[in-house]
């Protein structure tokens, strides 16, 4: 298994005043990988807290840890050197990193001023991750084990860094698993008269794991989607998926109103 976790920073996160779609987005990308998500947090913009952050993150010895958010720069944008102070690194002019701001700069016909020359200080040992759409580079640390992958907050930014610099690292990490999901939409049966139905699947087919999402009414009947998945190292589970998923529809249909397979929880 390979656990993660991930870190938004940012005070306009805590103060509702943008939605974080990073987490999520992320979490997806985690998951599909085969890698565990055990925790998502957000923190503010502030050195002491980053760095308890980070010193939480090293005592839970998570495989990996992605932090976004705080990569600019602006005074606020503390990120990497908050987590260089926290790993007592030294903060040292990275060649690429500089390389990647500069040819940023060129072409958007900008000065290398030092606000965006800061952005090429990062952790000694660390390694510039290439931003093909915004000037901050994102940076890749691996201390005692834990890979650490900080990336920008503008969520363009941050996939783009992701797709093309970090994937084709998680690729390669030994340890990842199988991930299956199915969504079954159930129209007539109340969710407490399928809580003990489920309870009965998820009692005689481990790993499979099974959750209720309540959507309403619709037409005066319940509506509610079943989220079946499971996260294995045994391929055969994959299977095991399939054959459950057949033998509950199976016996819910005997009591819905309507059941059909669906994309997604919407």
């Amino acid at each position: 298994m390979i656990f993660s976790e991930i870190i938004v920073v940012g005070r306009e996160i805590l103060q509702g005043r943008v939605l974080d779609t990073n987490s999520n987005w992320l979490a997806v990308q985690l998951r599909n990988l085969g890698i565990r998500v055990r925790r998502i947090f957000v923190v503010d913009d502030v050195k002491e807290e980053i760095e308890d952050v980070v010193m939480n993150v090293i005592s839970r010895r998570p495989n990996l840890a992605i932090f976004t958010g705080g990569l600019g720069p602006t005074f606020d944008d503390i990120t990497v050197s908050s987590i260089a102070s926290a790993l007592k690194l030294e903060l040292v002019e990275d060649p690429l990193a500089l390389k990647y701001i500069r040819e940023m700069c060129e072409m958007r016909n900008l000065p290398l001023s030092n606000e965006r020359r800061k952005m090429a200080l990062i952790p000694r040992g660390a390694f510039a991750l290439k931003n093909g759409i915004g000037m901050a580079p994102g940076v890749y640390i691996k201390y005692n084990d834990i890979h650490f992958f900080l990336l920008p907050g503008v969520p363009a930014e941050m996939k783009d860094i992701f797709e093309n610099e970090v994937r084709k690292r998680l690729e390669v990490l030994e340890g990842r698993e199988y991930y299956k999901e199915i969504y079954i939409e159930i129209q007539g049966i109340p969710e407490s008269d399928l809580a003990p139905v489920i309870k009965k699947y998820k009692d005689r087919f481990e790993p499979i794991y099974i959750k209720s999402h309540p959507k309403g009414h619709e037409s005066g009947l319940s509506r509610i989607i079943l989220h079946l998945s499971v996260f294995t190292d045994k391929k055969s589970d994959l299977d095991l998926l399939e054959n459950v998923k057949v033998e509950l529809m199976n016996e819910l249909k005997l009591k819905a109103k309507r059941i059909e397979l669906v994309d997604s929880l919407k």
